[in-house]
């Protein structure tokens, strides 16, 4: 059985998208320097990172 890794990727993306988007609304805003939003950033950092490491096209090598 042979996978679409476009459609997997695309799939993959769109959940860390969500996590993005949830650890966005658990930041203080009104605090950014406080302890208590450093997880909130972490997870909205690692979010943007894996989002961006789906999209870099694989380089595939010449034969």
């Amino acid at each position: 059985m042979k996978y679409n890794k476009k459609l997997i990727k695309n799939i993959l993306t769109g959940i860390f998208a969500l996590i993005l988007l949830f650890w966005l609304f658990q930041i203080d805003w009104n605090n950014m320097s406080s302890k208590s939003n450093s997880g909130a950033l972490f997870g909205v950092l690692s979010g943007a990172l894996f989002i961006i490491s789906m999209q870099i096209k694989n380089k595939e090598p010449k034969k």
